[in-house]
């Protein structure tokens, strides 16, 4: 059973809680939401590009938050295969995160055109730089691999769920074979289709169990939420990882783990009863272990997130 939910909630933001625990060099069972944890983990994903400020990381921390996303945008970061951009935001945010005592996802994310190919990021290059981003970061917990896989926007071709069962089954092998200790999150799949190419998410989830692919955890994207909390699974409510789940469960799954690597609120929702129910109703599933709150700013939410358990009544 898991434990109670935890008395995580800043109210205004210099309210002092119980200390955190010491930041993890590798992700073990103590991390809350990973494999084998009981614990729930809450989450916020940061922004790192030209609008990183101190001042996000510095909120999570404070609102005791155990985990958070930075993008990693290989585009800008590494713009060709000799050239590394190592004085950038994406590290001082990796080097705070650390400092604050911060679990850290890292979501790569668009691939270069040096490292494409008409299938998608070309698998060789991929595992090469989550080899290079761990060694630099060893801090570095989980990585989510080409977020929106099941998107042209996200995979940068047209998707392809057996080229993402090769790239992700490559740099799983190159990652085991070096001994790094780091949870590999795979698809960050979008509920939200945009182009004509893109896959819904369950269709591109079961083709990856096709193609042999079986992660620790399966990562989502919830976007432009509509409704309440409560409502009934459909691609645009909460309630949607029921349906991927279901994926899960029909290919013998059940022992994987689902991260919300992206959960964005209804639009104009600042209604606290809502993210508390969302919360409530997430954390009573074993099979989710973290959610990651994404908005653009994370104070929005700042005494909300995560909730008490009297913010239900």
């Amino acid at each position: 059973m898991r434990s109670p939910l935890p008395q995580k909630l800043i109210i205004g933001i210099l309210i002092c809680l119980t200390a955190c625990a010491p930041v993890h060099s590798q992700p073990d069972s103590q991390t809350p939401g990973t494999p084998h944890s009981l614990d729930f983990g809450y989450g916020a994903r940061i922004k790192t590009d030209v609008q990183f400020e101190d001042s996000a990381l510095r909120l999570a921390a404070q609102m005791k938050l155990d985990w958070v996303a930075l993008d990693f945008d290989w585009a800008s970061i590494q713009p060709s295969p000799e050239t590394w951009n190592e004085d950038d935001r994406f590290s001082k945010a990796i080097r705070l995160a650390h400092s604050l005592k911060l679990e850290i996802l890292v979501s790569i994310k668009n691939p270069p055109a040096w490292a494409m190919t008409p299938a998608g990021p070309n698998v060789e290059d991929t595992a090469n730089l989550v080899l290079t981003l761990v060694h630099q970061h060893p801090n570095i917990a989980a990585l989510e691999l080409i977020p929106g896989a099941n998107t042209r926007a996200g995979w940068n071709a047209a998707p392809d769920a057996n080229a993402y069962a090769r790239l992700f089954e490559t740099v799983k092998a190159r990652a085991e074979a070096e001994n790094l200790k780091i949870y590999l999150v795979a698809g960050g799949l979008r509920n939200r289709l945009s182009d004509p190419e893109d896959t819904p998410d369950v269709d591109f989830l079961a083709q990856m169990y096709a193609a042999g692919v079986r992660p620790a955890i399966i990562g989502i994207h919830l976007e432009n939420l509509a409704g309440n909390p409560l409502d009934a699974p459909a691609p645009d409510t909460l309630r949607h990882y029921e349906e991927i789940r279901a994926v899960m469960t029909a290919n013998g799954h059940s022992d994987g783990l689902l991260w919300i690597t992206g959960l964005s609120l209804p639009t104009g929702t600042q209604d606290k009863t809502w993210l508390g129910q969302a919360c409530q109703l997430m954390q009573s599933q074993l099979y989710l272990g973290t959610v990651f709150y994404a908005d653009d700013k994370l104070d929005n939410v700042n005494g909300m997130y995560p909730p008490t358990p009297t913010d239900f009544h």
